[in-house]
């Protein structure tokens, strides 16, 4: 008995699990809440589920595409999932319009034209709101940056009003703050926005404080300025609304320098360079901490760098600055520092990676503009004079060193001769001042030539020659001088100008190959090859030239010839002949030296014979002929610095170059010259009419 009851009490069970759960279903879907938890899904089959949740048509328009991620940690009832499914449609830039008895999800931008039907949630409307004192402009401007981004904000003089398209729920917020700003009444709070009125600050740079703390990133809080009736406009959180006030508190106050902002546009030297150098005077923090560096750096989410009421979109702003009358507002940056601190929003900030150089202090700040070529300085108005003072003491125009070159070659005993004399400058035979004693065999004897520039003979151990240099033409008569000589050859007469401080190079030659391995094949597949280095051979020329005090220069020079030798036996690639030169030497303006000498010795024996009679053992010898040859050669390299300071100095050498050109031209009698004629200068019109 007990067995069949078990039985029967089981199919009960089953018969009663068995029941349709359709209208349970139905009657749970209408009142049991719902926990969501949906990732990557798509929007079509989320659209789906919420119309079994709510009892809803939902409709999507063909644009709609996409995935939802979205969890809710607590139970929501259908009208909470309706809710939620609207906001997470709205932040993916989705709208849902009401049309009839079904709802459609559009994107935000075609919800705009959709006709304004149904309730106002989460609907797209466009609303006329009447102004009375406030100006259609002004009123556009304020609130514009409050408007979604696919809305719009129109101002209309005719009736004084604005009109604006956006969500329902913002619309109202707008026109709530647009009436009272109409009203020019005190501070007003509705929800997601606030105006903040302010008493000795500007509200121009209040606004710009807070977002400078807090604004920047996507969704976050926005501040505006109305500067007719000092007013801040604020939206966000509650949070961030009341964290705002607290820093327009801090920034009321009427003590203290006002901040300014100075752009300073560069002349002569570089943005970067100046900017390292009163950063460091400043003894300030380098680029990570710099608001005006993100400001101008771009950065990646940075708070200031999305900040157009700093960087130049307020002329307001901009115009007061340059005038230096902004309004009182207290020791902002050092403010702005502070509560940049205590907001803990450091991770938030613009990256300082390719910034261009930038550093902060406690007060003040300096950021380089390298496109504009220009620095940005934020601070007090005497913080700003100063370091606006340095910057133009630093801005000034370079000179530019001018440097004339001879590189001479001797040959023969005249070679071996001077060598010794430069060598032996202060033996007895050859006193110091007794320095270029004449050579037989030479067109012009050194001393001529030292004679001719205007220069006292002189030999000086280790420094060359030396001698006071009169005229810009004295050099050209040294080398005229030295090509003259029937034992020298003048290799190169280089000349290259370059500012002070700054390296120079000039090459003249070729770029030859030179092996430098090879593969030879040893297979079948294996393709043999040669791997090739190339090189400058010729004659090269560096030269860094520093001014001192005293128009005295400092040359730290490299000199090198380098030539190509014939084919020689069991050599097994390109021979070639390398004398180089490294030194410093100090010279004044216009004065000519002489780097050293590279003695270098070349002997050459030559065998001849008659033929077959040489060949003969013993007779032989009558027949034959030894000659030796040994060629002494010395590379001499003589240098003049000239200083050009100003834009005078650089067009006279110019000229100067210009008509040696022309000189050389002319002895070459060439009937159509592709070279100017020289720039002659021109009386005023004025003037030229009188003649």
């Amino acid at each position: 008995m007990n067995v069949l009851s078990r039985w029967i009490l089981a199919i009960a069970m089953a018969v009663a699990l068995a029941q349709p759960l359709s209208a349970q279903q139905a009657s749970s879907s209408q009142s049991a809440d719902v926990v969501v938890n949906m990732r990557d899904v798509d929007i079509a089959d989320v659209a789906q589920q919420i119309s079994r949740i709510t009892g809803r048509t939902i409709i999507l328009d063909p644009a709609v595409q996409g995935t939802i991620n979205v969890t809710s940690a607590t139970p929501l009832s259908p009208s909470g999932v309706w809710q939620l499914f609207v906001t997470v449609l709205r932040g993916q830039g989705y709208a849902v319009v009401r049309n009839g008895r079904a709802w459609r999800v559009v994107p935000q931008a075609t919800a705009a034209r959709e006709p304004a039907n149904g309730s106002a949630e989460g609907r797209i409307v466009t609303r006329l709101i009447p102004l009375r004192s406030l100006s259609p402009e002004a009123a556009a401007r304020i609130f514009r940056p409050l408007v979604a981004t696919f809305g719009s904000l129109e101002p209309v003089t005719n009736p004084n009003a604005i009109v604006i398209t956006d969500y329902a729920d913002n619309v109202t917020r707008i026109a709530e703050l647009a009436r009272s700003l109409d009203r020019g009444g005190a501070a007003t709070e509705v929800a997601g926005f606030a105006s903040i009125s302010l008493g000795e600050g500007a509200a121009a740079d209040v606004a710009a404080a807070i977002e400078a703390i807090m604004g920047g990133e996507e969704g976050g809080p926005r501040a505006v300025a109305d500067e007719r009736s000092n007013i801040v406009l604020v939206r966000g959180t509650k949070a961030e609304i009341a964290e705002a006030r607290r820093i327009a508190r801090t920034l009321d106050k009427p003590n203290g320098e006002p901040t300014v902002v100075r752009v300073i546009r560069l002349r002569y030297n570089d943005a970067e360079t100046i900017t390292d150098i009163v950063g460091g005077l400043i003894g300030g923090e380098a680029q990570a901490n710099n608001p005006v560096a993100r400001t101008l750096g771009g950065g990646t989410g940075g708070t200031i760098g999305d900040n157009r009421l700093v960087s130049g979109a307020n002329p307001v702003l901009e115009t007061t600055a340059a005038a230096g009358g902004l309004p009182t507002l207290g020791n902002s940056a050092a403010f702005v520092d502070d509560l940049r601190r205590q907001a803990g929003r450091q991770a938030g900030l613009a990256s300082a990676n390719e910034q261009a150089p930038g550093y902060s202090s406690e007060t003040m700040s300096i950021q380089a503009a390298p496109e504009l070529n220009a620095i940005v300085i934020r601070g007090t108005k005497s913080e700003v004079a100063t370091i606006e003072t340095l910057i133009n003491d630093l801005d000034v125009r370079r000179p530019q060193v001018m440097i004339e070159a001879a590189i001479v070659e001797i040959t023969g005993d005249q070679s071996e001769q001077l060598g010794i004399q430069l060598g032996l400058g202060g033996a007895a035979d050859f006193p110091v001042n007794g320095g270029g004693s004449s050579f037989s065999n030479l067109g012009v004897s050194l001393r001529q030539v030292l004679g001719l520039i205007g220069a006292p003979a002189a030999a000086i151990v280790g420094e060359g020659l030396s001698g006071a240099v009169g005229s810009r033409g004295d050099f050209a008569i040294l080398i005229q001088a030295l090509s003259q000589s029937t034992e020298a050859n003048l290799l190169s007469t280089p000349s290259i100008t370059t500012l002070d401080n700054r390296p120079a190079e000039i090459v003249v030659g070729q770029n030859v190959p030179f092996r430098t391995g090879s593969f030879v094949s040893q297979g079948v597949t294996t393709t043999p090859f040669t791997t090739i280095e190339r090189a400058d051979v010729g004659i090269t020329l560096r030269v860094v030239p520093r001014i001192h005090d005293g128009d005295t220069v400092r040359l730290e020079v490299s000199q090198e010839v380098s030539s190509l030798v014939g084919s020689v036996a069991g050599a097994a690639d390109i021979i070639t002949n390398r004398r180089s030169i490294q030194t410093t030497v100090l010279a004044d303006d216009g004065q000519t030296i002489v780097l050293g000498g590279l003695i270098s010795d070349d002997q050459i024996e030559t065998r001849s014979q008659v033929p077959v009679l040489g060949d003969i053992p013993i007779l032989g010898e009558l027949f034959k002929s030894r000659r030796n040859t040994k060629t002494r050669r010395t590379l001499f390299v003589f240098l003049r610095p000239t200083i050009l300071r100003d834009p005078a100095a650089v067009a006279e050498a110019s000229a100067e170059k210009y008509g040696r050109v022309r000189e050389a031209e002319g002895m070459l009698v060439i009937d159509r010259s592709l070279l100017l004629e020289p720039p002659q200068a021109r009386l005023p019109a004025e003037i030229d009419g009188i003649y």
